[in-house]
């Protein structure tokens, strides 16, 4: 799936950690995968999957991951505790909302160390698409499953503001998620090492 440049410098200062194993779900054409080989804090080892076989062939040929796995979200193909951090990234508004839970009970399951996911937020009407977003999360959606919550650029109650007043504001919106358009949720498992 696609994802905000607005993303990049939070997930990969704040939530990335050199020398980990990473998982990348719904890889896309492996944005987060080349990001993170990419960044000052380079992988041990990161898999990208994908349930759309033509994304899959495109990172294959690609060499962006170590490995690439043709895969439904929904029934990852790994052991319980594989990756130190698994990434799901703009993918759970693309399933029915059960199908979501699901999604998250597998990231969850495979991950080690740290699940990380972002989302559109409700409200943000212009971010939001409803012919390719076909379920909403909330701050408290996510917040009930134990994740730690950050909000990624300013939106007025789901509406678009001018973009300085978007830069002046994204700070606020970080620590008060609901005026955000994006969510940024992580949720830790266990001892960190």
């Amino acid at each position: 799936m696609s994802s905000s440049y607005l993303l990049d410098p939070f997930i990969l200062t704040l939530l990335v950690e050199k020398g980990k194993s990473y998982l990348d779900v719904a890889c896309g054409k492996g944005k987060w995968g080349y990001l993170i080989k990419t960044s000052h804090k380079p992988p041990h080892y990161i898999v990208g999957g994908d349930l759309d076989k033509n994304l899959v062939k495109y990172v294959k040929n690609h060499k962006v991951y170590d490995d690439v796995v043709l895969f439904d979200g929904r029934y990852l193909p790994f052991r319980n505790d594989s990756f130190d951090f698994v990434l799901a990234i703009e993918v759970i508004e693309h399933v029915e909302k059960r199908d979501g839970q699901k999604l998250l009970n597998e990231v969850e399951r495979v991950a080690r160390e740290r699940v990380i996911l972002s989302t559109p937020l409700l409200g943000a009407r212009y971010w939001y698409n409803q012919k390719h977003h076909i379920s909403r999360w909330t701050v408290g959606d996510l917040r009930k499953r134990g994740y730690v919550i950050r909000g990624v650029g300013f939106s007025f109650f789901g509406r678009f503001t001018t973009y300085r007043l978007a830069f002046v504001l994204s700070p606020l919106a970080y620590y008060i998620p609901y005026m955000s358009y994006i969510l940024l949720a992580w949720k830790d498992k266990g001892k960190r090492m």
